[in-house]
């Protein structure tokens, strides 16, 4: 998709360092939550896991906002049943990465899974949206979720998770006709992670 300025693409690898801190701020607790394990960071996590197929932070299932060969936003996008094998690919990232520690970081994803959970059979799901603090309200996240919708047409409900601390966003995707269909709040590590909202739209 592409507009007199606004141009919206596949990622690649070449994308790395303009995506990542983008990613790492569509849920920066919940990142941190699961990703820091010792020396290693989120941020780190997502830097080398990225640029690798066949996981769930791949650059193969991103697509990016780009004004004027500047990378400003973020966003992927998931269905059923890749999804499973995607998650399978992220359990070996995580081997790799952290090694003997894995199964801690492990541990803390399947608890992250009770609030942010898999996508549903038959829904497209919509993740990983962020847009530049610098180039926000100026409609990017908009057509970013709308190029996703239009790209996979087969699909009649899109959904995503939201924080509850992150109420612009909410508005957001409330004006995109998305509902809150439940919350899901943590339980016994509240203030790490926070409640979030499950949204479904229905095209």
């Amino acid at each position: 998709m592409t507009d007199t300025h606004l141009t919206i693409r596949k990622a690649t690898p070449s994308d790395l360092d303009s995506i990542v801190p983008l990613i790492y701020s569509s849920g920066p607790k919940a990142w941190s939550f699961v990703f820091q394990e010792g020396k290693k960071t989120a941020i780190d996590f997502l830097n080398t896991s990225y640029v690798h197929r066949g996981n769930t932070v791949s650059y193969t299932n991103h697509f990016v906002a780009e004004i004027e060969g500047r990378v400003v936003g973020s966003i992927l996008s998931y269905t059923q049943p890749s999804f499973l094998a995607l998650t399978l690919g992220t359990a070996f990232r995580i081997l790799s990465v952290y090694g003997i520690r894995a199964p801690k970081v492990m541990a803390r994803g399947l608890k992250t899974e009770t609030i942010i959970q898999p996508p549903k059979s038959g829904c497209l799901y919509l993740g990983h949206i962020a847009v530049l603090e610098s180039e926000r309200n100026k409609g990017i996240a908009k057509k970013l979720i709308e190029s996703m919708i239009n790209k996979e047409t087969k699909y009649k409900t899109v959904s995503l998770d939201v924080s509850a601390e992150n109420q612009p966003a909410i508005s957001l995707y409330q004006k995109l006709g998305f509902q809150i269909k439940v919350t899901r709040h943590p339980l016994g590590w509240e203030g790490i992670i926070p409640s979030h909202h499950y949204m479904e739209k229905q095209i």
